[in-house]
């Protein structure tokens, strides 16, 4: 069993990367004339067609300032986390440090010059405390813009992470304000009555909303395949989760905040941690290596790595007690390579979006084989999403 921990170990430090519980793989270089019909080679640089343009707030020196700001999403739902990427040399940053919160307003395109304008000019050099009418919520330091339609207050979570040019700073959305006007019949706001500005890095002009193409993680629903393909792919979803009813399993883990460059080598020093110190204290594990994702914020990964024993174990200094829940779940056995996991954790978790489950608590990925002694189509992993009862 040892030499078959250490020999499963070893494989997937040789095979696998990680950033942020996906497994990344290394793919070979194309070489000229290997691209695909009609593609040539455009240089590397942001080719996302259009983003959203916002006012990120902070009060430096006791006044407001805005700056306009095109790097900016969210990056997880519960708690509702955001970034914004920041260039050093910018003033709002001093604000965000020495207060510990900022905003993000989103301007209509009826406002496209004053936010054009905010971009323009610092204000180390320019007050622009006057150019809207502030106010304040409930944190009390981050200015929000009154005439935008959509504002949101949020704390800096004290997370950041360092680029050569800009640095990425997370926060938490406190609480978020809306103007009655935008909103729709049912209550609910109206993007169209937002009117927000898209800017289109590719041709460095802004861009108002264009048509509705249909409602999101639904219309994917009609697609059909091309006919005469030679493999076809079958209707309906490629990926679907089955619903069980699981109980808890007992498990040793130590549990790490690790950058994902290091990941691999934390499973394997981990992995083989906990399976010596069981061994030494005459327990064998019940089940397969696990590793539980329980976030990402941004610099490290949450991670438990581990093995599932029967009950009546016990952990020791950095060797905890744990246990892979029980209840209601999603599970899907993924068979064949580990390279192929990316593509099945997004297809997974658009299909429990779609149907209404909430996943709870950490995400878990089994490896049910040897990798060292099972060709990598015939690999299985289950992985498993805890879920919201009720959901």
């Amino acid at each position: 069993m040892t030499a078959r921990v250490t020999r499963y170990i070893t494989t997937m430090q040789r095979n696998m990367r990680r950033v942020s519980g996906f497994l990344i793989f290394v793919f070979p270089c194309y070489r000229k004339g290997d691209y695909g019909m009609g593609k040539i080679k455009t240089g590397a640089y942001n080719p996302l067609p259009v983003a959203p343009m916002v006012l990120v707030g902070a009060t430096v020196s006791g006044k407001p300032n805005y700056m306009a700001v095109g790097f900016v999403n969210g990056v997880n739902i519960k708690p509702a986390i955001v970034y914004v990427s920041l260039n050093k040399r910018h003033h709002t940053p001093t604000g965000i440090i020495e207060n510990g919160t900022f905003s993000i307003n989103i301007p209509s395109a009826d406002y496209v010059i004053e936010t054009d304008y905010c971009g323009l000019v610092s204000g180390k050099n320019v007050d622009k405390s006057n150019i809207f009418t502030t106010f304040y919520g409930e944190l009390g330091s981050a200015p929000m813009i009154e005439e935008f339609p959509i504002t949101c207050e949020c704390r800096y979570t004290g997370q950041k992470v360092e680029f050569d040019m800009d640095t990425v700073y997370f926060g938490e959305v406190m609480q978020v304000y809306i103007n009655e006007e935008v909103l729709g019949a049912d209550g609910k706001i109206d993007v169209l009555k937002v009117n927000p500005i898209y800017f289109s890095g590719l041709e460095n002009r802004y861009r108002a909303l264009g048509e509705d193409l249909g409602p999101g993680w639904h219309i994917g629903k009609q697609y059909t395949p091309k006919q005469g393909t030679a493999e076809a792919e079958p209707r309906g979803p490629k990926y679907q989760c089955s619903i069980v009813e699981r109980c808890a399993q007992p498990a040793l883990t130590i549990r790490s905040r690790v950058a994902p460059a290091e990941l691999a080598a934390t499973i394997g020093q981990s992995a083989a941690t906990v399976f010596l110190f069981a061994r030494d204290n005459g327990s064998t594990p019940s089940g397969a290596l696990f590793v539980a994702y329980h976030g990402f914020d941004g610099q490290g990964l949450d991670i438990e790595i581990g093995f599932p024993f029967m009950p009546g174990i016990e952990g020791r200094g950095n060797i905890h007690l744990s246990e892979i829940p029980g209840g209601k779940a999603a599970s899907y056995r993924h068979v064949g390579s580990y390279e192929k996991l990316p593509e099945v954790r997004t297809a997974l978790e658009q299909w429990l979006s779609i149907n209404g489950y909430v996943v709870c608590g950490a995400t878990y990925e089994i490896y049910l084989n040897d990798p060292q002694t099972t060709a990598p189509e015939k690999l299985e992993t289950e992985i498993l999403y805890p879920l919201l009862p009720g959901s």
